[in-house]
């Protein structure tokens, strides 16, 4: 994913896909071609309600101090920078 091969140096990016089976997870993923980083399944939800997290397209950057910030919408792309210039 171009988003990874841009900004891999200054963040890490981890996708988190939840609220449904690990097959579908995994299909979603593929199928969007977000599959150029690491994912890990929420199958229960536990990561997205500590998150507060309702839905998809939502991004939480946490910063080496463990401050959490959070983007909604839009593109991934478009979505770092932000989290870049905040943080």
């Amino acid at each position: 994913m171009e988003v990874n091969e841009q900004y891999g140096d200054e963040v890490r990016i981890i996708g988190i896909p939840g609220q449904a089976t690990l097959s579908a997870m995994e299909h979603f993923v593929f199928q969007n071609g977000a599959d150029g980083f690491p994912h890990l399944p929420d199958v229960d939800g536990a990561i997205w309600e500590q998150f507060g997290v309702t839905e998809h397209r939502v991004y939480i950057a946490i910063n080496d101090d463990g401050t959490a910030t959070r983007a909604e919408y839009g593109g991934l792309e478009d979505a770092v920078q932000a989290l870049l210039a905040d943080g």
